[in-house]
């Protein structure tokens, strides 16, 4: 038997399916990965299998495994005495860092996960505006919590006019958790005024991803970004960007300056942090001041703002701000993205690939890109059979694409800082061989 196995079979006494969490088990391996270590691009299974690595922690490894940088700032926090639950100065520095990237922000504050960051977002847009009901777009995914997870990955019923049934994405919600809650198609501005108008004056905020990268690479069009922000502000209604994967993933100033659109609120968590728990979530300081000590608006917690991801993150985004860091993501990317693109049409298989940034998706069977655009588009034509024997064919080879596609929309994966042109070239030779077994 060997490592790999080994360690499953004792896992499985622990936890269910082996795996400490759901989405850490593989449904190509049917056992989650056990890794020894990681470095750079590359991780080592228990095997001593090497794979370079595009799951990349679900987005929140942006700068690459075990950066030299991050290191030393990890080591410079623990002799301090590694403390939470203090402030200090390097939290200013942190928020003056985060205002630079995120220009919606005027003020910030701290959390440990994305799904915190947008659930705070959310009950402050509530307290902000006296109002209950949220309003989110098909295919979106904001955080594994009763009052925001629905219809993610998986086509519902939509009436005539956009509006979409709203059904959870778990099992275990209360009936009422959906009750302020209207899902929407996306891109579709004629369906949002339908919205608007229908709850007119109890609507708090529209949240989104303004680069769903949840599903695949799934694109907000810049004009309906543009309407969305003139509706918004018509209606005063908070307009939230769930920036959580997206955010740092494009030049500085991150999707709202990438589309030109300022919302009134900004979540981000993920890259920030560059693999150690961090998120935060910041807007107009009008907005923000609900929040306690000065409003009446609570978030808070024990491990909220500790001082090791502070110091990391704080490196993160200097790393991010230097010259030529994009330049490399976006050379390295566009030779990926387009290099699997061909593929595709030189062994006649129906697809393409689209990333922006350092993140994409693998769209399996849909041949015109303009349908990346609409989510029941994409649902309808992806080949689920094809993504999973390509994602099988990957991991002998190594490459690492982890199996994480929902039923209907292609999985997100990604580069970081640490890819390079040899990375990129191994894969595309490797995949030229998958594609002609696909």
């Amino acid at each position: 038997m060997d490592r790999m196995q080994e360690i499953y079979q004792q896992a499985q006494q622990y936890y269910i399916g082996g795996a400490s969490a759901g989405q850490r088990y593989n449904a190509v391996l049917k056992q989650p990965l056990y890794i020894d270590h990681a470095d750079g691009s590359h991780i080592w299974d228990v095997n001593g299998k090497e794979y370079i690595d595009y799951h990349c922690c679900a987005g929140a490894s942006l700068f690459g495994h075990n950066h030299p940088r991050l290191r030393k700032a990890i080591g410079d926090a623990m002799e301090k005495g590694f403390f939470m639950n203090f402030d200090t100065a390097y939290h200013v520095e942190l928020g003056r860092l985060l205002q630079q990237v995120f220009p919606s922000c005027e003020k910030i504050r701290l959390a440990n996960t994305g799904s915190e960051a947008t659930q705070a977002a959310l009950r402050v847009a509530r307290s902000f505006t006296g109002r209950e009901k949220v309003v989110r777009f098909e295919g979106h995914f904001h955080g594994m919590y009763e009052n925001i997870w629905f219809n993610h990955n998986d086509v519902h019923a939509a009436d005539a006019y956009g509006e979409v049934e709203t059904v959870p994405d778990s099992a275990g919600f209360p009936s009422n958790a959906k009750d302020n809650v209207v899902t929407v198609v996306f891109n579709d501005i004629a369906a949002m005024e339908h919205i608007a108008q229908k709850y007119k004056g109890e609507i708090a905020a529209v949240i989104l991803e303004p680069l769903c990268y949840n599903c695949g690479c799934y694109e907000s069009r810049k004009n309906f970004l543009e309407q969305l922000r003139a509706l918004c502000t018509r209606e005063n209604i908070v307009l939230i960007f769930d920036e959580v994967i997206c955010g740092l993933r494009m030049r500085p100033g991150s999707a709202q300056l990438h589309y030109g659109v300022l919302p009134d609120m900004t979540c981000m968590a993920k890259a920030i942090g560059g693999g150690l728990p961090i998120s935060a979530f910041g807007g107009r300081a009008d907005i923000m001041s609900v929040l306690n000590p000065i409003g009446n608006t609570t978030v808070s917690g024990t491990y909220t703002g500790a001082l090791i991801p502070v110091i990391a993150s704080i490196e993160c985004l200097k790393m991010a701000l230097e010259p030529g860091f994009y330049d490399q993501i976006e050379m390295i990317g566009n030779r990926l993205y387009s290099g699997i693109s061909s593929l595709f049409a030189q062994h006649g298989k129906k697809g393409h690939c689209r990333g922006v940034g350092a993140r994409f998706g693998i769209y399996f069977g849909v041949e015109d890109p303009e349908d990346d655009f609409d989510f029941r588009k994409v649902a309808a034509a992806q080949d689920r059979a094809m993504y999973k024997k390509f994602v099988t064919e990957c991991l002998p080879r190594g490459l690492w694409f982890h199996d994480t596609a929902g039923k209907v929309s292609p999985a997100h994966y990604g580069i970081t800082s640490a890819h390079t042109v040899q990375d990129i070239d191994e894969t595309l030779n490797k995949m030229d061989d998958i594609f002609a077994r696909l």
